[in-house]
């Protein structure tokens, strides 16, 4: 037996794969079937504060016949969507014995300070931030954006004693830069990459619909590139992979790439828990066969700055056309 335990933020996970956030994870059923496959960690679905004030200002809007509603029905539906998430941490920490990671998709800091206090009292072991926002204000620099979203980092670490992890999208103009700076303003982990909706064009009826929801198994390639570059440049920082891991393969490569912990999503729907522990067979496949004890003998072994050329992951054009000889 392979050791395949991994130290994320501070956390012992007995495992490097984690169940991203999703319709998944609020399902006690699927949760307990996850750490039964081997699991190390749990990070709950989100809850949205765009969410809670679209519908606060719906509800608004159908009582503007009585204004002084609007302060209550925004404090009543906030209180009640906190509470009903907060029960949820509650009742899945009952549950399992493994780390129960709250997320939280918000874009201020605001009372979302507060509601991360109350996330950790009611037993969450860690709280990973989703604090991207659509960039659409032409007058407003991407330095402005960047130092918003360390605002509501540093803001929120500090009011915590949990750890918290970040979870960004990979478009920063310098992704090594930004990273380093979230570690700055107190972020233990970074979560590499967002996958967002995305609208897709029907040519016949002339409207929008949803692109598939789902990733696909070689789209965990482009998270390799800047997990072996950031997890060289940037020390002192967990990274976490996410997008396009569906099988052991992509989670060794991940890791060899220097990432700490491997999330999965899609393949949880498609597949169910099986999916983590055919992973972990498969890993520690891997491991017997190179001669690895544990994840620490090849953590990083082919990051930016171990490899005899880095200019590997430098290359951003193709050096010959499709098709030449």
């Amino acid at each position: 037996m392979k050791d395949i335990s991994v130290k994320y933020m501070g956390l012992d996970l007995r495992s490097p794969i984690l169940a991203a956030s999703s319709g998944l994870t609020t399902q006690l059923e699927k949760i307990i079937e996850f750490e039964k496959a081997g699991v190390g960690a749990i990070v709950v679905k989100s809850l949205f504060e765009e969410q809670i004030s679209n519908e606060a200002q719906f509800l608004e809007s159908q009582s503007h016949d009585y204004p002084e509603s609007a302060d209550y029905l925004h404090h009543y539906l906030r209180s009640n969507s906190l509470e009903r998430y907060l029960t949820l941490i509650r009742e899945i920490k009952s549950q399992v014995t493994v780390p129960v990671i709250a997320s939280v998709n918000c874009y201020s800091a605001g009372e979302w300070i507060n509601f991360a206090k109350e996330v950790q009292s009611a037993g969450a072991d860690a709280i990973e931030l989703n604090i991207y926002s659509m960039p659409l204000d032409i007058h407003k620099s991407s330095l402005d954006i960047e130092n918003s979203y360390l605002k509501v980092v540093k803001d929120v670490s500090r009011s915590l004693s949990i750890p918290v992890a970040v979870k960004i999208a990979s478009t920063f103009t310098n992704l090594p830069a930004f990273v380093n700076s979230l570690k700055a303003n107190g972020a233990k982990a970074v979560v590499m990459f967002n996958r967002f909706y995305s609208p897709n064009i029907d040519i016949n009826r002339l409207s929008l619909y949803p692109a598939d929801a789902f990733s696909h198994p070689e789209e965990y390639i482009k998270e390799l590139r800047w997990m072996a570059i950031v997890s060289s440049l940037v020390k002192g920082i967990d990274l976490s992979a996410s997008t396009g891991n569906y099988d052991g393969i992509s989670v060794i490569k991940q890791i060899l790439a220097g990432a700490a912990t491997v999330q999965m999503c899609s393949a949880l729907y498609k597949k169910g828990g099986v999916v983590i522990s055919d992973a972990i067979s498969e890993l520690e496949n891997f491991m017997t066969k190179n001669g690895f004890e544990s994840l620490v003998d090849f953590k990083g072994r082919l990051n930016y700055s171990s490899i005899e050329n880095p200019d590997k992951f430098e290359r951003v054009q193709f050096m010959k056309s499709f098709g030449s000889k």
